[in-house]
């Protein structure tokens, strides 16, 4: 098993036992040896408590892709053109209450031609109605994350930012009332290259010889996620280094 999977099962019950969540996302974009998405895993995870997945710049890659992104609880970024397939958001009833999670992917240092995530997220919001929404901004740039969350603020209930694999200490409450913070950061190797090989992180930077990325699979481990009071307006990180 892979460190990030690992990572998950050691903290995931544990986390979920001392906070006790009402509602869990998982940013599913690395998962499957840092590339996207199964449906075996999306069953596992389901079954351990998560409600929703998201993904990211690699929700295509897999040779399962399709079937993945029809399953119930997966939404991709909605911001892909026109024809691609899958669920632009999720729409989930927790008891009385209807949550929204919208997945949308940054343009700023990221290679696919997306549309403005700006303008679709505006065009999202004209369409659906629910008591709480949450956006998994998918995206490089923070300068990029916190246009979109200021943008966003006080029309949404949380912009959380996923990508770059580095947790970030910069969780807050914006003039609005919406919770935000840059990078929830990866789970998986604590000593790794945002979970890649070491060795080989070092030899592309010496080379600059593309190559595919490999997991660390040497390493302790490090689970990172956050918790959000929706009601309270607070965002709490909660970062395990071991």
């Amino acid at each position: 098993m892979e460190l990030g999977q690992k990572a998950f099962d050691k903290y995931f019950s544990e986390v979920k036992n001392e906070y006790k969540p009402q509602f869990i996302i998982v940013n599913g974009e690395n998962i499957e040896k840092g590339n996207g998405l199964s449906k075996k895993t999306y069953k596992s995870y389901l079954e351990q408590g998560v409600n929703v997945f998201t993904l990211g710049n690699h929700a295509f890659s897999r040779s399962d892709a399709k079937e993945v992104l029809e399953l119930d609880y997966v939404t991709r970024p909605a911001n892909y053109g026109p024809g691609a397939y899958g669920k632009e958001w999720v729409e989930y009833k927790y008891n009385s209450k209807t949550i929204v999670v919208i997945n949308l992917l940054g343009r700023i240092f990221m290679h696919d031609p997306t549309d403005n995530p700006f303008i679709k997220a505006d065009e999202i919001l004209s369409k659906v109605k629910a008591d709480y929404i949450i956006v998994d901004f998918h995206a490089e740039a923070t300068s990029e994350k916190y246009a979109l969350a200021y943008y966003l603020d006080g029309r949404v209930d949380a912009v959380i930012g996923t990508h770059t694999h580095v947790p970030t200490a910069d969780n807050i409450v914006l003039p609005k009332g919406t919770l935000y913070i840059s990078d929830v950061g990866m789970t998986g190797a604590k000593y790794g290259i945002i979970g890649g090989s070491v060795e080989q992180g070092i030899r592309k930077f010496i080379s600059g010889v593309p190559e595919r990325v490999k997991p660390e699979n040497n390493s302790c481990l490090q689970f990172n996620a956050c918790l959000l009071d929706l009601e309270n307006r607070k965002i709490t990180r909660i970062n395990i280094f071991e």
